[in-house]
């Protein structure tokens, strides 16, 4: 009995100890989501990687670290010169490629932006909506401000993809999901998004003087905002925000010779682009938005294996090209890559004949653009090996070897000096025997210097297009000669401007600066321009392809809707 008793006496005070657990567990653990949530501590995770102002700073820099990456590290982009009127690559069509086997749904120049933007896109909308959370440690004031940055990057991105390739998906949410139904909005549903997130930046982001020139100010929103409203055909908006740009008591044209080489031969367009004059450090008021390319710093580039090679792609290679000697041989005009005349250059994207020649009809000997500081077209012989070392190819009217194409768009034509930094390469570039002064060895090649995404004579220009959307060429012509003032080219009449006057007056300040190809598709001109002024370039160019293609992977993957192709384009 005692025995039976005991194991009674067990049985119950289990039973009554499983009953304590429940109501433990019921009473104390009602939200079993919130009991079983990892709390990280001593790790990055989702959950604590955005609190922290440095946290948000560092997502931020990384929106201008994805954009420069993709922009001026990788090879793609090289197309938005050499598919323009403003390049005629030895690779179009003699290198075996053609307009219509590059651009194509399934090719890595489509695939390219796309991805990027909306990497932009996807990392912008985390800032935007992390920073909403009741957990962060930022003040309202830095959450705004942050909003204001990532915001400006997402617009930028819808920008680029507007203008590439019209209508788009819109997601403005984080992804937190796989989703394969998403459908195209139209492009005008994708501009007036931009404008809206333009609008946000320019009423929140600070002063142009206010910040460095590593970061995005109010003006650089306000001259992107000005494209959009043109894109939207909203001329007022758009004049009154170019307005707000140019003046700005911190802008102006340069207009002097000044910077880190002003004691040098040279003029003010020339000073624009030497080494350590991009940024209003130096004195430079027309520099709204710059890419900074520091040269071997964190952050920086080593100088190798960089898309924003400029020097690289566009400077002739005149160690070989060659001089016909007076006994039928040849020999070279350059006996190495030289650091003062185009440094290591490969003849990628040889400037067109149109902008060799037509584009300067009239001001040829003005246009400042067009000095020999700023397009050089005639070279010395600096070989030792050569008979006429020392004299120069035009001026002494020397037999220059241009039998083939890869003689006149790869070896020799006129060198653009605003893509090189003549005797300023690093040390290690420089070749040990320097017989001829400025020998450099085949690892040179990158221009080492920042680089403009915004100016404001691009801002002049847009204000021009703005105006002539609006009626008005007067003012249209106006604008585009503050900008040919500097340049101590003639005046336009108004009687003179239209979209194409105002599209040759970019390429004669902005070349190898604007993504061209980029400015001729956002006002549908490409395929019109690069037919009739590029024509070996513009051979193989479909008529469709006023706007890339959809990626084909991304419209196989979206198995939930149908992401339309743009027309022309097949599967492939």
């Amino acid at each position: 009995m005692k025995k039976l008793l005991r194991n009674i006496d067990l049985g119950l005070m289990a039973r009554i100890h499983i009953i304590a657990l429940l109501i433990v567990i019921t009473f104390f653990s009602c939200d079993e989501v919130e009991f079983l949530k990892e709390n990280p501590l001593d790790f990055y995770a989702p959950e604590n990687s955005y609190l922290t102002y440095a946290d948000f700073d560092a997502a931020v820099y990384n929106l201008h670290a994805v954009y420069r990456s993709y922009m001026y590290d990788q090879r793609e982009p090289r197309n938005y010169w050499d598919i323009s009127d403003l390049a005629t690559s030895f690779y179009y069509p003699d290198g075996g490629r053609t307009v219509d086997t590059r651009i194509t749904p399934s090719g890595g120049e489509v695939s390219g932006p796309w991805r990027a933007a909306y990497r932009i896109i996807y990392d912008a909308n985390v800032i935007i909506e992390r920073s909403e959370s009741d957990i962060v440690e930022i003040s309202n004031e830095e959450k705004t401000y942050f909003q204001a940055e990532a915001r400006f990057f997402r617009a930028y991105a819808y920008r680029l993809l507007g203008h590439l390739f019209g209508g788009v998906p819109i997601v403005l949410s984080e992804t937190k999901a796989p989703k394969r139904d998403y459908v195209r909005a139209t492009r005008q549903e994708v501009y007036e998004q931009c404008a809206t997130d333009l609008e946000f930046a320019v009423a929140n982001l600070p002063e142009i003087d206010e910040v460095d020139g590593s970061r995005i100010n109010r003006l650089a929103a306000s001259h992107v905002l000005t494209e959009i409203y043109i894109s939207l055909e909203r001329w007022t908006d758009a004049i009154n925000e170019a307005s707000k740009v140019i003046d700005d008591p911190a802008t102006a044209l340069m207009t002097s010779r000044f910077g880190s080489r002003v004691d040098e031969p040279g003029d003010v367009y020339w000073d624009l682009f030497r080494q350590g004059n991009q940024n209003r450090t130096s004195g430079n008021t027309e520099a709204i938005w710059v890419m900074q390319m520091g040269y071997n710093i964190p952050g920086g580039t080593n100088g190798n294996n960089h898309f924003y090679a400029v020097e690289r792609n566009i400077s002739p290679r005149l160690y070989q090209a060659r001089i016909t000697q007076s006994d039928g041989s040849t020999e070279t005009i350059h006996n190495q890559p030289n650091s003062y005349v185009g440094g290591r250059g490969v003849g990628f994207s040889a400037p067109s004949t149109y902008f060799r020649y037509e584009l300067w009809a009239g001001a040829f000997n003005l246009d400042i653009r067009n000095s020999s500081y700023n397009i050089m077209r005639d070279f010395q012989v600096m070989n030792p090996d050569n008979e006429y070392n020392g004299m120069w190819v035009f001026a002494d009217n020397l037999p220059v070897v241009l039998e083939t194409a890869q003689d006149s768009t790869r070896n020799f034509y006129p060198l653009i000096m605003k893509g090189t930094t003549p005797g300023r390469h690093p040390q290690e570039f420089w070749h040990a025997d320097q017989t001829v002064p400025g020998a450099l060895t085949n690892q040179a090649g990158t221009t080492l210097r920042d680089h403009y995404e915004i100016r404001l004579a691009d801002t002049y220009l847009l204000r021009a297009e703005a105006h002539l959307g609006n009626g008005d060429p007067a003012s249209a012509a106006a604008d585009i000669n503050e900008v040919r003032q500097r340049a101590s080219a003639p005046d336009v009449t108004s009687g003179e401007v239209d979209i194409d006057y105002i599209l040759d007056e970019r390429l004669r300040e902005l070349h190898y600066e604007e993504m061209r190809l980029i400015t001729l598709m956002r006002l549908g001109k490409a395929v019109e321009r690069i037919k009739s002024l590029n024509p070996i370039v513009g051979a193989t160019m479909g008529d469709h392809m006023d706007l890339y293609p959809i990626p084909i992977d991304d419209i196989q993957k979206n198995t939930g809707a149908v992401l339309e192709q743009n027309p022309g384009y097949g599967t492939e």
